[in-house]
């Protein structure tokens, strides 16, 4: 149940704190009233700060959706972390320009190519996680080239790996 704060009643305040306000307001050591622009602004500007601060304070705390809230995450078993976490192949966006340095001249679109790569963890911190084997594959990408019009479909080539260890 979710409480609400009557907007008429909010209003009403607000009415009451630029009353107030009007008698308050004073220059600064004369204690002589200041002009009404001048006066009308800072009458303005106290009174959005109080609505500001009372509708903060009054209004309820914004929360997640019960659905949300309600569903509870599976937790992963630690053989199945384990299992994930070892040295094995698996599909990785890799960017052109990393495997061909020397055309950074050109754009290729796309930007990054899915490849299978070796990805993950070795028991020792001294190993690393690398392949045995591995294959080509050819892409076709468009080639831009920015300094000239036009653009043309490419074959590139590409490695991919086949086992790690």
């Amino acid at each position: 149940m979710s409480w609400k704060f009557p907007v008429s009643i909010f209003f009403s305040f607000l009415s009451s704190v630029a009353l107030l306000l009007d008698s308050f307001i004073v220059c600064t050591g004369s204690h002589q009233p200041l002009s009404t622009r001048r006066h009308r602004e800072m009458k303005l500007g106290l009174v959005i700060q109080t609505a500001v601060a009372l509708y903060l304070l009054l209004s309820p705390a914004q929360s997640l959706p019960q659905s949300i809230i309600n569903n509870t995450t599976e937790v992963l078993m630690f053989q199945e972390v384990w299992g994930r976490s070892f040295c094995r192949t698996i599909e990785k966006l890799v960017e052109v320009v990393q495997e061909y340095p020397t055309e950074v001249e050109h754009i290729y679109s796309p930007a990054c190519v899915p490849l299978v790569r070796c990805a993950g963890c070795c028991g020792d911190e001294n190993l690393e996680c690398h392949p045995t084997n591995t294959t080509n594959v050819t892409m076709q990408l468009l080639k831009i080239r920015p300094s000239e019009p036009g653009q043309e479909y490419v074959e590139m080539t590409f490695v991919e790996h086949q086992t790690c260890e």
